[in-house]
C-alpha cells in the first residue's frame, strides 16, 4: 500500500463503510491495500457461502460482490471529497470456480474518469494473478456527498463494535 495522508484516512473510512452497510462485514471482506484509484481486498473462505455443497465451491455471488465492492472502493478512492459511487453497470466473466478452503483475493483499478462516471477493471484470483477466477469491468456514478460526516461514521462503527461505548 502506498503511504500518504489520504490513504491513511481512507482505508479506515472504507472499512467502516463496509461495516456500516453490513454486506462486506457479513461476507468478511478485508481491505489489504488502498492507493489513489486502486484497492485490494481479500475474502476468507467461509463454509456459510458455499454454493455447491458437493464440491465446497463458494457461491458465484460472493465473487460478484467482492469485485463490485473492490472496484466501487477504488472509484471512491479517487474522489477529492467524501462521496458515494453507486454501481451503474458491472460485467463479469468467470474463468473457473474458486478452489474450496482458500481465500479469494481481488484488486480493482480505475482506468478512466469522466465528469459523471468512473470506469474500473477488477480481477479475482487465489494462488496466481495470471490464473484469475474472474475479471470485470464496472462503471460507477460520481455523486458528491459534501455533508458526509466522517467522525459520525467512525463513531457509529465503534458503537457497533463496542456497544457500551455509546
Amino acid at each position: 500500500m502506498d503511504f500518504n495522508l489520504k490513504s491513511s484516512f481512507f482505508k479506515p473510512a472504507l472499512k467502516m463503510a463496509m461495516e456500516k452497510t453490513g454486506h462486506g462485514r457479513k461476507l468478511g471482506f478485508s481491505i489489504t491495500g488502498v492507493s489513489d484509484g486502486s484497492v485490494s481486498l481479500v475474502y476468507p473462505y467461509d463454509t456459510e457461502a458455499v454454493g455447491n455443497p458437493v464440491t465446497g465451491v463458494i457461491h458465484g455471488g460472493v465473487i460478484v460482490s467482492l469485485l463490485d465492492t473492490c472496484c466501487g472502493c477504488a472509484a471512491m478512492s479517487i474522489m477529492e471529497t467524501p462521496s458515494i459511487t453507486p454501481t451503474v453497470d458491472l460485467r463479469l466473466d468467470y474463468m473457473h470456480p474458486a478452489e474450496p478452503m482458500k481465500p479469494v483475493y481481488a484488486s480493482g483499478k480505475v482506468y478512466k474518469i469522466t465528469a459523471s462516471v468512473i470506469f474500473c477493471r477488477g480481477v479475482a484470483w487465489q494462488d496466481d494473478t495470471a490464473n484469475p477466477i474472474a475479471h470485470c469491468v464496472a462503471n460507477f456514478m460520481r455523486i458528491g456527498a459534501p455533508k458526509t460526516n466522517l467522525s459520525g461514521i467512525f463513531k457509529a462503527g465503534i458503537s457497533r463494535m463496542i456497544p457500551w461505548a455509546k
